[in-house]
């Protein structure tokens, strides 16, 4: 997993051993947001390397069901019905991120992966697909929703 990080002008990284030290010396307020952003997204590879991210999602509507296709790679995903529309909307998964269809609960996808950003762009996508224009959003509440972020296999500490 690699991270382009060009636009942090930080060069007082250490690595000793196991552990890497950030460090900024006579810091404003702007550049100390830059220590922060910079540990997080390195602590996001790393949970995602040990751990991977996990997102579900569930299929929500009121009068015609949504259907979706998924092929056996669960590279792509294919929504199909969305409020009764004949066009099927085709969404390619980004990098190691698969969808499968959840086996416990009815209408749940989940997607998985190991990089925090593709997981959470790729369930972006598939809930902007389902978004309903100019109408009102308190009434017509069909679409697919976020409904659970989780790690795939939890540390045991």
């Amino acid at each position: 997993m690699s991270c382009e990080l060009e636009t942090i002008k930080q060069d007082n990284k250490k690595r000793k051993g196991n552990y890497l030290r950030i460090q900024m010396w006579m810091k404003h307020s702007k550049h100390s947001c830059v220590v922060g952003t910079l540990t997080s997204h390195i602590k996001n590879m790393i949970t995602g390397v040990t751990e991977g991210f996990r997102y579900k999602m569930r299929m929500v509507h009121a009068h015609f069901p949504i259907n979706v296709g998924i092929p056996k790679d669960g590279k792509s995903i294919e929504i199909k019905n969305f409020l009764g529309g004949r066009k099927i909307h085709k969404i390619d998964m980004l990098g190691d991120v698969t969808v499968t269809l959840g086996k416990d609960v009815k209408d749940e996808l989940i997607f998985d992966g190991s990089d925090n950003q593709q997981v959470s762009l790729c369930c972006a996508r598939v809930c902007q697909v389902c978004k309903i224009g100019k109408k009102d959003e308190r009434k017509f509440l069909d679409g697919i929703f976020v409904s659970e972020r989780t790690v795939v296999e939890p540390k045991e500490e």
